[in-house]
């Protein structure tokens, strides 16, 4: 093995090509975010939403109703964050089917091949499965403050080395789903390519040519539209419910807190009851 290669600085050239559809995709929504700033500019509130606003306004009122309906009205105002997970998930399948030319390395030994999905190399799905997890724990600190600690010890302190590795089981789940689903997509769309070309006698002919465009598009829609969509929503619900798990109103804390100093009473009382009881035994 070659460590120097393991800690060679990376450059323009030895990029991951995963790192540049997933910057096209960020870039793409940043051009869309500001389009929609710039029509707001222009939007008369009084009148009807037509074409593009229309659209935008249709999605997030959507988002709204997912987020109230699933994490409550706490989280009010939410849904720009789930828009943005869930346009970047989209774009990253999108971007993967439609084969756009890697035009940016030059010099890279996968120049002028087609970027491929993100979300076939692991570090990206784990990137936005790692903002769903600070999320989540940011959230639980910020409501539950010195109690978000507890969970760690309970129900005995012994449990603190099995509660702090299974506190990363929404991580490895959100990003091995994403991750095996983009990758398994990935290889039969190229098993397809790859057994067209060779599967069709006689073998080592062009054939596969005519028929690529008849089988590929299906297997596109499927593994990169449809599937893209399903790991869109999958991910996006996930993340609203293990964030909102993490939630308590300000009156189910201070019950929650009444309820612990209510046991902690009771059992000082139970062994200043038994030092009563002692302290009579010897008197006698």
């Amino acid at each position: 093995m070659d460590f120097g290669k393991i800690i060679e600085p990376l450059t323009r050239n030895t990029l991951p090509p995963e790192f540049l559809t997933s910057l096209l995709a960020l870039l793409i929504m940043l051009v869309i975010a500001l389009v929609i700033r710039v029509k707001l500019k222009h939007y008369d509130p009084l009148k009807k939403p037509s074409g593009f606003l229309n659209v935008v306004e249709s999605v997030i009122n959507f988002a709204d109703r997912q987020v109230r309906s699933l994490m409550g009205p706490a989280f009010e105002g939410f849904g720009g964050y789930i828009i943005c997970v869930g346009l970047y998930i989209f774009l990253g399948f999108f971007i993967g089917m439609i084969g756009i030319p890697n035009v940016f390395q030059p010099g890279g030994e996968t120049f002028l091949e087609a970027l491929p999905n993100p979300f076939t190399n692991l570090a990206f799905p784990l990137s936005i499965a790692l903002l769903t997890f600070f999320l989540t724990h940011y959230t639980s600190i910020r409501v539950k403050k010195r109690a978000y600690f507890e969970r760690y010890i309970e129900p005995i302190p012994v449990f603190l080395p099995i509660n702090l590795v299974t506190m990363w089981s929404n991580v490895l789940s959100l990003t091995l789903r994403l991750f095996g689903n983009a990758l398994a997509g990935y290889c039969v769309i190229t098993l397809i390519y790859c057994g067209l070309s060779t599967a069709i006698p006689p073998e080592g002919s062009y054939w596969g040519m005519f028929f690529d465009p008849l089988i590929a598009p299906l297997a596109h829609l499927y593994f990169d539209i449809f599937d893209g969509a399903i790991q869109l929503a999958v991910f996006t619900m996930l993340t609203m419910i293990n964030i909102a798990q993490e939630y308590i109103s300000p009156q189910e804390l201070l019950e929650a807190k009444t309820k612990k100093a209510e046991r902690k009473r009771l059992k000082r009382e139970k062994k200043e009851l038994k030092k009563t009881k002692k302290l009579e035994k010897s008197a006698i």
